[in-house]
Formats: structure tokens, C-alpha cells, sequence
């Protein structure tokens, strides 16, 4: 299963959005059924969006990977690895280049 967590439209600062963030990744881990969660951050100013990022790259070797919404497709072998895990592949932001997300892969 993807988890899905929004971060970004409750009007909060991008050091809350990274609180919200934490949060999520460290309840989804310990949840037996998901696979990855997908993090809404919106666009926006932009600010959420690119701490969500460098945030991601400060936890390198924490995933098994960290797929970009716009690179999240069918052309991403991260992202058609972990959609193989999936029971229930529907999914409306999978080729749709969403920039507007980020999916970790746990």
C-alpha cells in the first residue's frame, strides 16, 4: 500500500511541513502493509516542495529510493520496482508528472 500524507495545504511553515514529514515516514515504517508513501507538498512558493527535497537527500541510503512526482512513471525503474510490491497498483498520479509530490519508497 502507499500511504498518502499532505503536508502542505494546512498553511503551515516548511520546518512544520518537515515535522509532518518525520512523522509520517516514522509511523508508515512500522506499518506492516506499506510499501511507500507519497508526500503531498504541493507547489505553492515552491519552499515546502524543495525542503521536502533536500530533506530526502540528507536521508540517503534511509529508502530504497526517493522518486520525484514528475519522474514518477513507467520510464522509472524505482518506480515500476516499487509498484511491483503493490497489491492494488491504482494510482491517478503514476504518469501523470505531478510536481506536486514526492514518493518514498520504504
Amino acid at each position: 500500500m502507499i500511504k498518502k500524507v499532505d503536508i502542505a495545504h494546512a498553511g503551515q511553515s516548511p520546518e512544520e511541513a518537515l515535522i509532518l514529514l518525520e512523522t509520517a515516514i516514522s509511523t508508515a515504517k512500522s506499518e506492516p502493509n506499506v510499501v511507500a508513501v507519497k508526500v503531498v507538498h504541493g507547489l505553492g512558493s515552491g519552499r515546502i516542495a524543495e525542503k521536502v527535497r533536500e530533506w530526502a537527500k540528507n536521508q540517503e541510503g534511509r529508502f530504497t529510493a526517493v522518486i520525484p512526482g514528475e519522474e514518477y512513471d513507467a520510464f522509472n525503474k524505482s518506480a515500476v520496482d516499487m509498484r511491483s510490491q503493490l497489491s492494488n497498483k491504482k494510482d491517478r498520479d503514476f504518469n501523470n508528472r505531478n510536481p506536486g509530490i514526492t514518493i518514498f519508497w520504504l
